[in-house]
């Protein structure tokens, strides 16, 4: 009896450790989780700005969903920008709808192609989908420039941006 009592406090010490060492990032995701948007967005700001590629993503998002703090679609298009300078293939995917749309930045089918394409290659679920629709509105000489594109911003990515983060 004594030996399942003692079994059982390892666990839970076990449990109580891996929690105190979670990171501010995982923390963080979990508030906005939680749906308190301003307590969230003000964990992720600091993580943000201090280089987090992920917390950049998801500032951008905050800040294009008006969560927890004002929406602000160009100065999410700016964090979405520097997450997918660090690879962060939903950044990617984000510059893409922002470039189809126009709204923030003049409409580009090349760049929204190339964002598009670059997310997929980095294994965005829906990103391949949106390259193919975006393709049909290019001809055969931008088709050829956004693929270069493509090329160029997945040579610029930093190939240990996410082993960083692990």
């Amino acid at each position: 009896m004594f030996r399942k009592h003692l079994i059982a406090l390892s666990f839970a010490a076990f449990a109580q450790a891996a929690l105190a060492d979670e990171d501010a990032f995982d923390k963080a995701i979990h508030t906005y989780g939680c749906a308190d948007y301003p307590k969230a967005y003000a964990m992720i700001v600091p993580l943000a700005e201090s280089g987090h590629p992920l917390a950049q993503y998801q500032r951008g998002l905050m800040l294009e969903q008006g969560q927890g703090t004002v929406a602000n679609l160009a100065e999410a298009y700016t964090w979405y920008k520097k997450a997918a300078e660090q690879g962060i293939a939903d950044a990617y995917f984000a510059l893409g709808q922002i470039y189809h749309r126009g709204v923030v930045v003049a409409k580009d089918e090349v760049q929204a192609y190339a964002a598009f394409d670059v997310a997929s290659r980095l294994g965005h679920a829906v990103s391949g989908d949106w390259r193919g629709l975006v393709s049909n509105a290019l001809n055969e000489l931008d088709l050829a420039k956004a693929q270069k594109l493509a090329g160029e911003l997945l040579a610029k990515r930093p190939a240990d941006a996410l082993d960083r983060l692990r």
